[in-house]
């Protein structure tokens, strides 16, 4: 996914197969919500050829071919072939909308949630929900709350949630038992976050040797933080910030200025502190349950910490139809079968959450470590309190916003006149 949060999360998961092809598709032209799928199919029979689709990512291919869920569509339908087109990430929401714009698109795009957005105000995607209405394999009411709460937004439902990843809470329990501090809950509270850094912060001849937390390493946990402040963030296609942001900047500088958490950009960049032992806990992004997988020390999960609301970000790419896509019926139905059977498959390769309730219970995304986690209902907690907020905003309000907080957390100008400006910024 893009902007920083693409770069440090699922896009290290992910699992896609390469294709130099750009874009393919069967000659003939549908519309979205027609019968042809079965006309085709036996088509295809009749003729022996191969339908081939093409689907953009930002991501490399699993080198397990029964991980990588595009191919396995291929194997599962045959006469079908689904090839992804992968664009590195740097080069991907540009790309996306050039080809989009110039009406090139391959059959299916997956769309980072900002970009979604605007494709869909224009009209250069499809409707997909007269296709879901439709299927027996996809129910609407089947999703979790944050995709309803999309679609009412854009007045149809304009794409389908891959997966997705939720930002949480990270604890090392060797840390907590050593400090007799009580292990995080699915309620924690912000203050209750903010009593147990205190109690786990060390600091010997003046110098930190374990932080309470490690900083915010990751640029969404600055704007979950603020959502559960109280701040809305999205409100009406803008940014919407206030009086929440307030509050938890002002909460980050008190723990930097008591050397609880590392100020930004300072002690903690370029490394994980909490990997390497010298923090006790981290808010930050449910990928890095693989890589933590491995860790030394025992450790478990929380959902972040509550404060006016229970709030936190998630992260995916759309499966969507873009409107100069020839077989549109052939496009649904692959994104029907990755929506359904290559769930499991998805889940298992890159351990990351179905949007659909029934197939996440069965719990394919749980990467099991050494030593952590066990607390795997952090993920039902995310789930409902999740929200697509700043990633439906453009990356360089939101990006620009996060070095605006971050220099009010150093003192380098107040916290109102911060937040100030990146409204001001925003509204242009």
């Amino acid at each position: 996914m893009k902007h920083a949060k693409k770069i440090a999360g699922i896009a290290l998961s992910m699992a896609f197969l390469v294709s130099t092809l750009g874009g393919c598709g069967s000659s003939t032209s549908q519309q979205p919500g027609s019968s042809s799928t079965t006309s085709s199919e036996s088509s295809t029979a009749q003729s022996g050829k191969t339908i081939k689709l093409v689907i953009t990512q930002w991501g490399e291919p699993n080198k397990d071919k029964n991980l990588d869920q595009n191919y396995q569509f291929g194997v599962s339908n045959p006469g079908y072939e689904l090839e992804t087109m992968v664009i590195p990430e740097g080069e991907y929401s540009s790309k996306l909308n050039q080809m989009i714009a110039a009406g090139n698109a391959p059959d299916i795009v997956t769309a980072w949630e900002c970009d979604l957005q605007g494709f869909a105000a224009s009209k250069k995607i499809v409707a997909l929900d007269d296709y879901i209405a439709k299927s027996s394999k996809v129910k609407a009411d089947d999703f979790i709350p944050a995709v309803a709460k999309l679609k009412e937004l854009n007045g149809a439902t304009y794409g389908l949630p891959w997966c997705y990843a939720a930002e949480i809470m990270y604890y090392n329990k060797d840390m907590f038992d050593a400090a007799k501090v009580t292990y995080p809950t699915n309620e924690w509270t912000m203050s209750d976050f903010v009593a147990a850094a205190e109690k786990l912060t060390k600091i010997e001849n003046g110098k930190v040797v374990q932080y309470g937390a490690d900083g915010m390493g990751f640029v969404g946990g600055w704007w979950s933080g603020i959502g559960a402040a109280g701040d809305e963030i999205y409100k009406d296609g803008k940014l919407s910030i206030g009086e929440g942001a307030k509050k938890f900047l002002q909460t980050q500088k008190d723990l930097v200025d008591k050397q609880i958490i590392p100020a930004p950009s300072a002690d903690s960049a370029g490394s994980d502190l909490f990997a390497s032992g010298r923090a006790a806990m981290s808010r930050t992004g449910s990928w890095m349950v693989g890589t933590y997988k491995d860790l030394e020390f025992n450790w478990d999960i929380a959902p972040q910490p509550k404060d006016a609301k229970a709030y936190n970000t998630l992260h995916t790419g759309m499966y969507s139809i873009p409107e100069t896509t020839k077989d549109k019926d052939a496009a649904w139905k692959a994104i029907e079968w990755l929506m359904s059977d290559g769930q499991p498959i998805l889940s298992k390769g890159t351990g990351n959450m179905s949007a659909i309730k029934s197939i996440a219970a069965k719990g394919d995304y749980k990467v099991q470590g050494k030593k952590g986690p066990s607390n795997w209902t952090t993920y039902d907690v995310a789930a409902q309190s999740g929200q697509f907020g700043y990633v439906l905003l453009p990356a360089g309000i939101t990006g620009d916003a996060v070095k605006a907080f971050e220099a009010a957390v150093l003192g380098q100008k107040s916290i109102d006149d911060t937040v100030k400006e990146v409204m001001e910024k925003a509204s242009k």
